[in-house]
């Protein structure tokens, strides 16, 4: 999966907070992006059935962009989470979380997780 695709679908699933609406202006001050760049990716999202819109234009995830999205966005909460606790700042544990949700495989994130959760006791 694209980087760029989990980063859009994470940020409208943060902006929509999961089920509401979302506009592409929003979306473009969130990433830093031009809106004509967030019709274009929003275009393709929609082909690739990542995303819906309504006539006022609000964009919408379909259940299969939430899951990514969600999944994305639960690698970066922990790695990020997992970062502070080995002692880096919170700013820089953000940003390389960001990267790293991108490129850790479903094998080494689960074996990260499952680090994590025996440190927590759970």
């Amino acid at each position: 999966m694209l980087r760029t695709t989990e980063d859009y679908l994470k940020t409208i699933y943060l902006l929509g907070r999961g089920t509401f609406g979302v506009r592409g202006v929003a979306i473009a001050e969130e990433l830093g992006v031009s809106r004509p760049t967030v019709c274009i990716i929003v275009r393709r999202l929609e082909e690739d059935g990542y995303v819906t819109k309504n006539a006022e234009h609000e964009i919408f995830l379909t259940e299969q962009g939430r899951e990514i999205a969600k999944s994305t966005l639960d690698r970066h909460q922990m790695l990020e989470t997992l970062l502070v606790e080995l002692g880096v700042d919170q700013k820089t544990a953000a940003e390389d979380a960001c990267k790293m949700e991108h490129g850790v495989s479903r094998k080494s994130f689960q074996a990260l997780k499952r680090l994590t959760e025996r440190e927590d006791g759970t």
